[in-house]
């Protein structure tokens, strides 16, 4: 049996966490992108926007959370 050089080569990568989130080869791929086609002010745009709508979801989960814990601890 001949395998005619098709190999598949298979990556699996560990969770994200936040020390490891930027070694991600997608993360680097998206730097080389924008680094390439020269969308540095775009990219910064974009990340922005993203980073307010996470934020804005964790501040409304925590906030949740808290009023959650308080109705509770009255009971």
């Amino acid at each position: 049996m001949s395998t005619l050089g098709t190999e598949t080569e298979v990556v699996i990568e560990s969770p994200k966490t936040p020390r490891n989130f930027r070694s991600a080869i997608d993360i680097e791929n998206f730097y080389r992108f924008v680094n390439d086609n020269d969308l540095r002010k775009e990219a910064k745009i974009m990340l922005e926007i993203i980073q307010s709508k996470v934020l804005a979801t964790v501040k409304k989960k925590k906030k949740e959370s808290k009023a959650a814990n308080r109705k509770n601890n009255l009971h």
